[in-house]
């Protein structure tokens, strides 16, 4: 079963045009070319679909779909895989009859090969079929765009070069067992992508879903699972593919590289990670401001670091880290700035002005495969817009410009968001209250009813650097309720922050305070 339904496929969902064809009779010679083609993926985005009985204008579909004669079905089944069998070397895509608005369709999923490159005849029909001499000559078709075509010779040496290359995440682990597979991560990302195969939940085995989600394959001796499969669902994917984590430090001293500071690191599937971190500095890190201003009903609200920007930096340091590296992806929180660093940095050809600018343009992409599981539950977006977007929510917050770091040889890559300026003055204050004690500087910032009801809990943590709520309620005698309440007006003074699990959290202070001269 194709995991993206059909209308997802038709309603421009999940994946981008130039990934589908659209025919609306049945054509062999094209609709083989077509399907050699996204076999040799020569624009690395992991193969398209292919789907019969839909018309097209202007490239899109035209709905409701004419649909397919019922008395057709059959034997359009039959001719595509006899037809496939002149693909060299032998590459077969996913084939199913779908209904859609009252109409049947010939939905086909074709993958990236990792066999290739493939090659097809101009014609397909046999000289008797035809009934008259046809171009048998075999050639090498490919897809740069939305179009199929015949590949020039400089095309057709790249793609001896590419599949001599498999990419990492592709290849089998020979390590990797059932065992290494949480079912639970597979069937969370099964429904959240909304795939067909949620009806299969109950009756399909574990080792089906892979298959068919396309991380595994049938080998005679068992199942063979690909990287990608443990990336995606496996429950310690680093202890097999070392690296294949996302390390977060939180310096709290203005001092860069302090000896103050935090670490987390975040482990399970790859999407997993990146949605923990990300919770972790939403609830811990990112604040909002609002400016009241003179003269005005409408209040100024912005935020220190806007998600969304900070989303993408990191999606895009999980997508184009190079999984074969011993290196994980890392985030450094710093009080007037966060980083996100991924290993190597962007290919030799991309013009680092432009990309800062969101400009350009990949021609190939490091993971494909991950970039289109990462779309399915909408942690990424369309081919080559990240920077793009990060430069739009930036921008939208009031924020500077971002940077982007590497070297002469491409080693690495730092994207560094840096803190709205409505947020340094707030630094600067602190850095000169940072002199005193912890005690004088809230009963400056809080007003002096607030300070009272938290001065209690704010000696405990002068002497001790820390409190739970346990704690708190103990050393106030107030409910859990009223601590809470107390520890909202504390973090609300940035001063303070919360560290931990929901079940776990322990409140401390976000900087060194010296005790007064």
């Amino acid at each position: 079963m194709i995991p993206i339904k059909i209308e997802t496929l038709l309603k421009g969902r999940k994946v981008e045009q130039n990934r589908i064809e659209y025919k609306e009779g049945f054509n062999p010679s094209e609709i083989v070319h077509t399907i050699c083609g996204y076999a040799n993926d020569i624009a690395g985005v992991d193969g398209g679909y292919l789907v019969i009985g839909v018309k097209t204008e202007n490239g899109l579909p035209m709905l409701p779909p004419i649909g397919v004669p019922d008395e057709l079905l059959d034997d359009i089944q039959l001719k595509i895989f006899q037809y496939c069998n002149k693909i060299e070397p032998r590459y077969i895509p996913k084939i199913e009859i779908v209904e859609y608005q009252g109409v049947n369709l010939v939905y086909l999923k074709c993958a990236a090969g990792d066999a290739g490159p493939y090659q097809a005849p101009v014609d397909v029909y046999s000289k008797k079929e035809a009934g008259k001499e046809r171009d048998r000559t075999m050639k090498y078709w490919i897809r740069p765009a939305s179009l199929t075509v015949e590949a020039k010779q400089s095309e057709i040496a790249e793609l001896f070069e590419k599949f001599a290359a498999i990419p990492f995440v592709d290849r089998i682990n020979n390590r990797a067992s059932m065992e290494h597979i949480r079912r639970g991560y597979l069937e969370d990302f099964i429904r959240e992508s909304n795939s067909s195969l949620i009806e299969e939940l109950n009756v399909r085995s574990l080792e089906d879903l892979l298959v068919s989600e396309e991380v595994a394959e049938e080998k005679d001796e068992g199942i063979a699972i690909k990287n990608i499969g443990l990336l995606m669902f496996g429950e310690r994917p680093d202890k097999l593919i070392a690296g294949s984590k996302i390390e977060l430090v939180r310096f709290h001293d203005k001092e860069a590289e302090a000896s103050d500071f935090t670490e987390k690191t975040f482990y399970g599937p790859i999407w997993k990670q990146v949605r923990d971190a990300l919770d972790y500095i939403k609830t811990t890190v990112i604040e909002e401001k609002v400016v009241k201003v003179d003269g005005r009903a409408e209040a100024d609200r912005f935020f220190n670091y806007p998600y969304n920007a900070l989303e993408e930096a990191l999606v895009n340091a999980v997508l184009h880290k190079n999984y074969k590296e011993d290196v994980p992806v890392e985030i450094r929180i710093y009080l007037d700035q966060i980083q996100m660093i991924n290993f190597p940095g962007p290919d030799h050809y991309i013009d680092m002005e432009k990309f800062a600018a969101g400009k350009v343009r990949a021609r190939r992409y490091r993971n494909p495969k991950v970039g289109e599981f990462f779309k399915e539950i909408d942690l990424s977006e369309k081919k080559s817009t990240g920077i793009t977007k990060i430069l739009r929510e930036l921008k939208r917050n009031g924020s500077p410009l971002p940077e982007f770091e590497t070297d002469a040889d491409r080693t690495y890559m730092i994207t560094t968001i840096r803190i709205h300026e409505g947020f340094e003055t707030d630094n600067e204050n602190f850095a000169q209250k940072n002199e005193r004690s912890l005690s004088e500087v809230l009963s400056e910032v809080l007003e002096q009813k607030n300070y009272n009801k938290v001065s209690t809990i704010v000696s405990f943590m002068e002497k001790h650097g820390e409190i739970t709520p346990k704690e708190a309620e103990a050393v106030t005698g107030k409910s859990a309720a009223t601590v809470r309440r107390y520890f909202k007006i504390l973090t609300g003074t940035r001063y303070i922050v919360a560290e931990g699990s929901t079940n776990n959290i322990v409140y401390r202070i976000s900087a060194n305070l010296p005790e007064e001269d």
